[in-house]
């Protein structure tokens, strides 16, 4: 997520039209964002496991947003490439899909709230894509896409820093010390 923030979604921002300066806003914004939801209590006391599940939800639904606008601007070039886009996408799905589940049967959740995460950060692309539709151009705007993934960067970043790092630290010792 760390690669993904600094060597993609940041850049492809700069490439949008955004100032450094954009950027550099947007993408604390969204860092500040997850900031302020973790502070928030998810479930019981004792539970950060479960918090990192529902951030990491919360992050790959908002990442998924501006993905489901990618089949729908492929297809307005032709159909096969809008075809390919959506395969493209549906297998970089697979692997977010394999995070969301693991972080939260890992934090304690059954498998059917693990599901319905999964599902809730795929259904946000399916929503994405509806909402490019029905909005025609005003969503593709390349300022408007360089703000959404800087400001995804931030989030990812956040959870990265606050969520993910720790938690697994803490795995990991747990498991050298058994």
């Amino acid at each position: 997520m760390l690669a993904v923030s600094s060597l993609s979604l940041i850049p492809s921002a700069l490439k949008s039209g955004l100032t450094i300066l954009q950027v550099l806003i947007t993408t604390g914004l969204g860092f500040f964002l997850v900031i302020l939801l973790s502070a928030l209590k998810f479930d019981e006391a004792g539970k950060k496991g479960k918090n990192s599940a529902l951030l990491l939800t919360i992050a790959l639904s908002l990442h998924n947003l501006p993905e489901g606008a990618a089949p729908i601007g492929a297809s307005l070039v032709d159909i096969q490439t809008g075809v390919t886009t959506s395969v493209v996408l549906a297998l970089h799905n697979i692997p977010e899909g394999i995070a969301i589940s693991a972080m939260a049967l890992l934090a304690g959740y059954g498998q059917s709230k693990a599901l319905i995460l999964t599902l809730a950060a795929t259904l946000a692309e399916a929503l994405g894509a509806v909402a490019v539709y029905f909005s025609g151009s005003l969503l593709l705007s390349d300022s408007s896409v360089g703000l959404l993934l800087s400001a995804v960067a931030g989030i990812m970043i956040a959870i990265c820093a606050k969520e993910i790092i720790p938690y697994s630290l803490k795995i990991l010792v747990n498991t050298r010390q058994q």
